[in-house]
């Protein structure tokens, strides 16, 4: 069980890392809010 759970774990972080590079250079589609973005997220930026 331990062990279906790292493996779900290491998947999940993953798949959160390829969104975040993702994210990194595109804006928010709503016109009044944008979260601010952590400075980790900042590095992942293609163009700076």
């Amino acid at each position: 069980m331990k062990e279906m759970k790292k493996v779900v774990l290491k998947k999940l972080a993953k798949s959160a890392y390829a969104n975040a590079r993702v994210e990194a250079d595109s804006a928010c589609a709503c016109f009044c809010y944008q979260p601010v973005m952590p400075q980790k997220v900042k590095e992942l930026r293609k163009r700076k």
